[in-house]
């Protein structure tokens, strides 16, 4: 129920931010352009567990020939077209923005020229050229690969397209792969589960709504521009601190593109003061070993290299920057005891130098967040006096409870370690605020998390009028 209503909430704050927008330019007539979100799929290919190739552009051709950029990056967009299915199609948000009203007949990708396969189920890794036939006549090292339309596009009337790198049909013989693209039919495209997680960078601007239930414009580093939505599962980060959005943020977004809000729904929001080009993955992580200082992650997308494999091998040591949810900063410790206390939940972005004899990126930073609450109870009441900022314990009366068998007053808590804590308005607080907060006086608070062996473990924290 509580997430039906956050979904009406978020939807009633996007139609208001539509209508404020037309309005505010004057309304949605005589315009000479259209909302188009352009989509990357596969098809499911066996033989391989990974196909990992880097994106610089798309660009889609008119009739006249004409050419209208949709997807730029200088640096390359690393993905692994496999994982984009897995059994059926999932889908992947290249390029949302607007197109110039017309017809359009072809759309051409610019790919690096190597792509790296990873052979299932052996693991074996290979890299692979596309054809010279494909080869840019402008940059060496790229290839174009291109798919004509028939019908045309029509924009208006087409707001979003599916490309599907159909690699069931792709062959590989003498070091060469031969790439085949289709149009997807479509099918689960408005099915918000079928879409991946991914990280957009740009700058924000028309933020409207009340923290944490926010939308805002991110106008994209790589061309166009989108609709992010928060709320309060998402993470809004600087380094190492919590932040509040403003208009003119330079920030880094991973979400995922939610067809029925018709925007990126974020889980982490990063505040950056310069986009850098460091090597860089985002992903799920297994097999934590705080004694080796090693993780498993399996990246949804890499920066500055392509994965030897379809995961990598994280390597961390005391110089590493740990951080946990909303930017807390933790101890190595803190930061391995969250990965397993996460288990298939736990994803991080990780920054480093990568290493591909060792298909190892040794971490500069990493930063931990969990994909659930990481529980489903939940309890409110007032905290009493018994409180421990150090030990992260406090006792509460709990005057409501769901999810779980109060013993009895007072509930004794326990905070992890990438607890979020907000206050009264759903602004974030740092753990030595919200413990101040309370010792300084009783407070109504509310806490989300599990509850086992007598102890509340709260992963959700928020003070209440």
């Amino acid at each position: 129920m509580k997430n039906q209503l956050n979904r009406i909430r978020i939807v009633t704050l996007l139609m208001m931010a539509t209508l404020f927008a037309m309005f505010g330019c004057g309304g949605s007539g005589g315009g000479g352009s259209s909302a188009f979100n352009l989509f990357a799929t596969d098809d499911l290919h066996p033989g391989y567990s990974g196909v990992w190739v880097k994106i610089y552009k798309a660009d889609l051709k008119d009739t006249t020939g004409a050419t209208v950029n949709v997807f730029s990056s200088t640096t390359g967009l690393t993905v692994n077209l496999r994982a984009l299915n897995d059994g059926a199609a999932k889908f992947l948000l290249l390029a949302p923005g607007q197109v110039p009203n017309g017809t359009y007949n072809k759309i051409v990708f610019e790919l690096d020229k190597s792509v790296t396969l990873v052979a299932n189920p052996s693991g074996a890794v290979t890299t692979v050229s596309f054809p010279n036939a494909l080869d840019d006549l402008t940059t060496a090292g790229h290839s174009d690969l291109s798919l004509t339309f028939a019908p045309p596009l029509t924009v208006p009337g087409t707001p979003k397209v599916c490309i599907d790198f159909d690699l069931k049909d792709w062959t590989v013989a003498g070091g060469i792969v031969t790439p085949v693209l289709t149009k997807h039919d479509g099918a689960d495209l408005d099915d918000p589960s079928r879409h991946e997680k991914f990280e957009f960078r740009g700058l924000v601007s028309g933020l409207a709504g009340t923290a944490p239930f926010q939308t805002f414009t991110l106008t994209l580093k790589s061309g166009g521009t989108t609709t992010v939505t928060t709320d309060d599962t998402t993470q809004i980060v600087s380094d190492g601190a919590s932040a509040t959005l403003a208009n003119g943020m330079k920030v880094e977004v991973y979400g995922a593109f939610d067809p029925l809000l018709n925007s990126i729904m974020a889980k982490v929001v990063r505040s950056e003061s310069e986009f850098e080009n460091d090597q860089k993955a985002i992903g799920v992580v297994s097999n934590p070993n705080l004694l080796a200082e090693t993780f498993t992650l399996t990246p949804s997308c890499t920066h500055g290299f392509a994965p030897q494999g379809t995961s990598i091998t994280v390597k961390t040591d005391n110089t590493t920057h740990y951080r946990g949810g909303h930017g807390a900063n933790l101890t190595e410790a803190q930061f391995y005891t969250a990965l397993a206390a996460a288990g298939a939940n736990a994803t991080a972005e990780v920054e480093g130098t990568y290493d591909s004899g060792s298909n190892t990126l040794t971490a500069k930073s990493v930063h931990f967040e969990s994909e659930t609450d990481m529980g489903d109870a939940e309890a409110k009441g007032t905290t009493t006096a018994v409180a421990d900022a150090i030990a992260g314990t406090f006792d509460l009366t709990a005057s409501e409870t769901d999810g779980f068998s109060n013993p009895g007053n007072p509930l004794h808590v326990a905070v992890t370690a990438t607890a979020e804590y907000r206050d009264k308005h759903g602004l974030t607080m740092t753990q030595s605020d919200f413990f101040t907060a309370i010792i300084a006086a009783p407070h109504q608070i509310e806490i989300k998390g599990s509850f086992a062996s007598s102890i509340f473990t709260a992963s959700r924290l928020r003070l209440k009028n």
